[in-house]
């Protein structure tokens, strides 16, 4: 991270969680074939390939296969802070996970990011009060990062997936408009 980063509202925003088949109130609507996606309200059955906004913290192990290192449905991942670009994980796309957990953890690198294996994700603080890097360990793009509040200890798992099993989508102008409202 650069520290000539200029920041903007957009940098205080929660990425958005879509997660294929899911019901709500908002949906993602991925138009794989022209690499752009928009955002419905009010529906409430998708229909096939939509995905249903949930709460952010919502749960990464109802969309990834710790065991297996997959993503078990499709989901994706609106970014506020690079244009409201959404991340499409597909479902089966391997999945490598990262873990930083401390009693304090500073999370330096975000959602949308790429890394490489000596990458700092966090800096965290033991319960012995020492302090300690959280290396990437892989290559590849951030698709999602879970925060766990609450027990002795904060919890931040990253999930990173090839850069290249990953499509970026635009948003349209209706997109924008619902996102820009929030």
């Amino acid at each position: 991270m650069s520290l000539n980063h200029s920041f903007s509202p957009r940098d205080y925003e929660f990425p958005r969680l879509y997660v294929e088949g899911e019901e709500s109130g908002e949906y993602l609507v991925p138009r794989r074939d022209m690499g752009t996606y928009t955002i419905l309200r009010g529906r409430r059955a998708p229909e096939p390939g939509w995905m249903g906004l949930k709460p952010y913290e919502w749960g990464w192990l109802r969309v990834f296969d710790p065991v297996e290192a997959i993503a078990t449905r499709a989901f994706a991942v609106v970014v506020p802070w690079i244009g409201y670009k959404a991340l499409l994980v597909e479902a089966g796309t391997r999945l490598r996970l990262v873990e930083a957990r401390g009693v304090q953890v500073s999370v330096v690198a975000r959602e949308g990011e790429e890394v490489a294996a000596r990458s700092v994700l966090a800096y965290l603080v033991t319960g012995k009060g020492e302090t300690r890097t959280v290396r990437a360990g892989t290559e590849g793009l951030i698709v999602y990062i879970a925060w766990e509040p609450g027990g002795p200890a904060e919890r931040y798992v990253y999930l990173i997936a090839d850069k290249d099993s990953i499509k970026v989508l635009e948003p349209d102008e209706d997109a924008l408009a619902v996102l820009g409202s929030q």
